[in-house]
């Protein structure tokens, strides 16, 4: 019997010996897997412009809370924070910063007790030097894609803010504490606060100082991020209106970010009095705001539309240089080979139509009229971003036009003439097929479903005034552009054949709704890195872990040491002898 008892309890130390070896096999606990990508940004520019011998800056009194509202495009657990002071000549110091939900929408409020302190090594405060930036500590703050948050910053010194984005968020300045030196970020509200902005007869642009970007980090290791780049022509909701398609398809895994700058262009940097608005040549800040964004794995590129219309401008011609298309072109192919130099996939949206913008400004009007020599430059260099094999494909336009005149755009779509109305975003991101950031097309809705519009009925309504019969297309990444006259049906990534109807209606004004896509229950939204022929589930999986985390391994060395214990058991059992021969 003592002989059986130590034959069982070899056994059960080899059981146990093995179990604990194989909990190397299995997740630590306290190893974290997953990614850090950027879920929101914006592109900075020098905001110190002058006018007349005087410097125009956002001055911020002494004791002042600035609170800005963004959008994160992703699911994480915790968040990190870059600040920058790239355009100022003095550091500046952050006395305390908070992170929080956003509470409403532009009220510069804040859901009470959803408040986290963000730290700078440990500190409250940081001192961003004169052309630096600081990177904020990871904050323990669980989000989902689209939620909105509010970044609070108190300053408590005066001054001079030099270095802001002007898209993507809005900020809301409140001067003073209720005491000298109190700080409001984690007040609910802030009365009598100011939105800081620019703007136009047409167009305002939201002023962010500092913040540059924020990272969400994906418990998803393949997690990535899409990079909006360009002009004043996606400075608009077409990347979150993109974001939206993407999260429509269950990924939460797609950062989608917006690096477009009003006035900006490819190939110099922003001239005339308000120049330095204009930001930097976008063939020198690439690296910058785009391949050294966190997790970025794709980017849709918007420019070079103003590398030809400044030439023609009344008022910028004589300090914009005199470029070409071929000049230009040989520009889009540094970007190229930059970007896949880094594994990164690269796509170009054509120009989309300008005929009728007229550029006023500073009560000029008339600074640029549309003209056959520089529409013709606009066509050599669409020619080439749909024909070209070098690009990893490219976003048509056209079906923007105005099917009455193509050179201009629809007119619901934009207030002036070259910008685009928020119906105008809504038309632009449904341009772009989610096949390019490995994304399936039936797996999610149209930017026009989920604001539940129909972009296209000014336009439908055009056509039928035309009683038009539009022929058939097939959209094609090589293919050279489309007849003027052909447009896209909003509610299909492909091409369709539009048949005027017999009578014309006036608009509907009825919300545009459009039948769900039946996607199979086998089928799961996939989203392949660039570089990767694999693809991943983008939802999180249920039940029993995958053999590559090693937990299949476990249960078949524990099932076999119980087999092994039972075998010896019933062996021992059946060959017992008497007492006596023990």
């Amino acid at each position: 019997m003592k002989k059986k008892g130590k034959i069982l309890s070899v056994l059960l130390a080899a059981v146990l010996l093995c179990l604990t070896c194989s909990g190397m096999l299995m997740p630590r606990a306290d190893a974290e897997s997953g990614k850090w990508v950027a879920t929101w940004s914006t592109s900075l520019v020098d905001a110190s412009i002058s006018l007349s011998n005087m410097a125009l800056q956002d001055i911020i009194p002494a004791n002042s809370t600035l609170r800005t509202e963004i959008v994160v495009t992703t699911a994480g657990t915790k968040l990190r924070f870059e600040l920058s002071n790239k355009y100022s000549l003095t550091p500046i110091t952050i006395n305390e910063a908070s992170v929080a939900q956003t509470d409403g929408q532009y009220e510069a409020k804040i859901k009470a007790g959803t408040q986290k302190p963000i730290t700078f090594s440990g500190n409250a405060s940081v001192t961003i030097p004169a052309g630096g930036r600081v990177v904020s500590d990871e904050i323990p703050y669980t989000t989902k894609a689209l939620d909105k948050l509010s970044v609070s910053l108190f300053i408590r010194d005066t001054s001079y803010i030099t270095t802001a984005g002007l898209s993507n968020g809005r900020t809301y300045l409140n001067a003073g504490g209720y005491i000298l030196g109190k700080s409001k970020i984690n007040n609910a509200s802030l009365p009598n606060s100011t939105e800081i902005s620019i703007s136009s007869s047409t167009i305002t642009y939201h002023t962010i100082p500092l913040l540059e970007e924020v990272d969400s980090f994906s418990p998803d290791v393949n997690a990535g991020c899409a990079v909006f780049v360009g002009d004043s022509t996606l400075v608009n909701d077409a990347y979150l209106y993109y974001a939206k398609r993407v999260i429509s398809t269950g990924a939460q895994n797609i950062g989608i970010v917006n690096k477009a700058i009003i006035g900006n262009k490819l190939m110099s940097n922003g001239s005339g009095i308000i120049g330095k608005l204009y930001g930097e040549a976008l063939i020198d800040r690439f690296q910058q705001d785009v391949l050294d964004v966190e997790g970025v794995r794709y980017c849709f590129v918007k420019i070079g539309l103003n590398d030809v219309l400044h030439q023609f401008s009344a008022s910028l011609s004589p300090s914009t240089p005199k470029l070409s298309p071929d000049q230009i072109i040989a520009g889009y192919r540094t970007l190229i080979r930059m970007a896949h130099e880094k594994g990164i996939k690269i796509y170009f949206f054509t120009k989309s139509p300008w005929n009728g913008y007229k550029r006023s400004f500073l009560g000029q009007t008339d600074d640029l009229v549309w003209s056959r020599e520089a529409q013709d430059m606009c066509d050599a260099l669409n020619k080439w971003i749909t024909e070209n094999n070098e690009a990893d494909g490219f976003i048509d336009c056209s079906p923007l036009a105005d099917p009455s005149e193509p050179t201009r755009l629809c007119p619901s779509f934009t207030p002036d003439g070259a910008h685009l109305t928020d119906i105008g975003s809504v038309a632009l991101a449904d341009l772009i097929e989610l096949e390019k950031v490995g994304l399936s097309s039936s797996a999610g809705k149209k930017a026009a479903e989920i604001a539940n519009v129909n972009p296209y009925a000014e336009k439908e309504k055009i056509l039928q005034n035309m009683n038009t019969t539009v022929a058939p297309v097939t959209q094609n990444p090589t293919a050279a552009p489309t007849a003027p006259a052909t447009t896209v049906n909003p509610n299909s990534e492909t091409a369709y054949e539009y048949i005027a109807p017999q009578t014309s209606p006036e608009p509907s004004t009825e919300p545009y709704t459009q039948p769900p896509v039946q996607t199979p229950s086998s089928q799961t939204p996939t989203y392949t890195p660039a570089g990767e022929n694999v693809n991943y589930n983008t939802q999180e999986k249920s039940g029993a872990a995958s053999i590559g985390n090693g937990a299949p391994i476990v249960f078949i060395l524990i099932l076999f040491f119980v087999i092994i214990i039972a075998a010896a058991v019933v062996i021992l059992t059946v060959g017992k002898k008497p007492e006596e021969d023990y």
